[in-house]
């Protein structure tokens, strides 16, 4: 994880994208969500009016910001209280987009009386806890291709569905394909009304297709628009970027920032968008570091700003500690591979 692939900058972020225009490829982000709560040095309680009108400059500046075929992953949440706020936000940045795709972003689901993942608890007589956000994909255009399978997976396991894509529904799909091909209705047409030389053309030409285009039994498909990612607990998260002391506090693990996201959500928003690698990946209001931290990993650039030199010195200090742990799963990597190669000399030696 080199230096020169990251930048973390105290600044404000509608200034950054005016001063660089069309350089992003990616906007991956989670704005203030103005329901009072504190983000450093940042104002969360403004009036609303106030918060949609800055919301539209930051929507502004980030459309001079991307490139033409740039893309936007917008995490916005919501209060029972106030339940619109994300909607609103969708609504601002409708005027300058195209909302290509809308993602849910599950954070706690119950499945057969089993709960997976957290959430904050709630006590009233009036709501339900909350436990998704929404995560909103603009476009310029609307067009702009995407990887779905980059993020998709392959179900063979499930114990009362059929799995949508099996060896016998690929079958079927392709005797389907040559049926009407052959200008016949299915391939139970061509079994009851076809002569024995189409049928023998027929079964031919499957053949030759399935040789094409063969069954594949770990091919992956589109997981739809419901993500589950879980939070890294706090313990957890302190240990990965290497606290030393007290590794419960909300300080050491995430700088006292109210409302981070787990490194899971931009790691899926990086793959899904398709962008090749050296891409530029921006993070306008970076909090912790995560999205710069997964862009990363991922082979991008990655570029981060926030007004609060709290934040930007804990994410760096984040990125120095990944480049740290890089460096010593690295090391760690050429001491094994030199065990290895040792082994197999001796190996070679005592054959010999």
């Amino acid at each position: 994880m080199s230096q020169k692939k990251f930048k973390l900058i105290k600044k404000d972020c509608v200034k950054w994208m005016e001063d660089n225009k069309n350089e992003v490829d990616c906007i991956i982000t989670s704005p203030p969500y103005n329901i009072n709560v504190k983000y450093g040095e940042y104002d969360d309680s403004i009036p609303r009016k106030e918060y949609l009108i800055w919301m539209d400059k930051v929507a502004k500046a980030m459309k001079e910001n991307i490139k033409l075929n740039g893309q936007i992953f917008l995490n916005v949440g919501y209060t029972n209280i106030d339940p619109f706020i994300a909607m609103d936000v969708a609504q601002v940045f409708r005027k300058h987009f195209i909302l290509q795709n809308q993602f849910t972003w599950v954070k706690h689901i119950a499945v057969k009386d089993t709960g997976h993942g957290q959430y904050k608890p709630i006590t009233s007589k009036r709501f339900i806890s909350i436990t998704t956000e929404n995560v909103f994909h603009f476009t310029k255009k609307g067009d702009v291709e995407i990887d779905r399978i980059a993020i998709g997976q392959r179900n063979k396991t499930h114990p009362i569905w059929p799995e949508l894509y099996s060896e016998g529904r690929h079958l079927a799909t392709c005797r389907r394909s040559v049926a009407k091909k052959m200008k016949f209705k299915n391939y139970l047409d061509v079994k009851s009304n076809a002569s024995e030389e189409q049928k023998k053309l027929f079964f031919n030409e499957v053949q030759k297709r399935l040789l094409l285009k063969p069954y594949e039994p770990d091919k992956k498909k589109c997981i739809g628009n419901a993500w589950y990612i879980p939070y890294t607990p706090t313990s957890k998260l302190s240990k990965m970027i290497g606290v030393q002391e007290d590794v419960n506090s909300r300080k050491n693990s995430r700088a006292n920032h109210p409302a981070t996201f787990p490194p899971a959500l931009p790691e899926k928003c990086i793959k899904l968008s398709g962008i090749k690698k050296g891409s530029v990946v921006y993070d306008p209001f970076v909090g912790t570091g995560t999205t710069v931290i997964e862009a990363v990993r991922l082979g991008m650039i990655g570029i981060g700003t926030d007004v609060s030199e709290d934040f930007i010195n804990f994410s760096k200090k984040r990125l120095a500690n990944e480049e740290v742990l890089d460096a010593e799963n690295s090391a760690e990597t050429d001491k094994n591979d030199i065990k290895k190669k040792t082994n197999l000399s001796q190996m070679s030696l005592l054959v010999s």
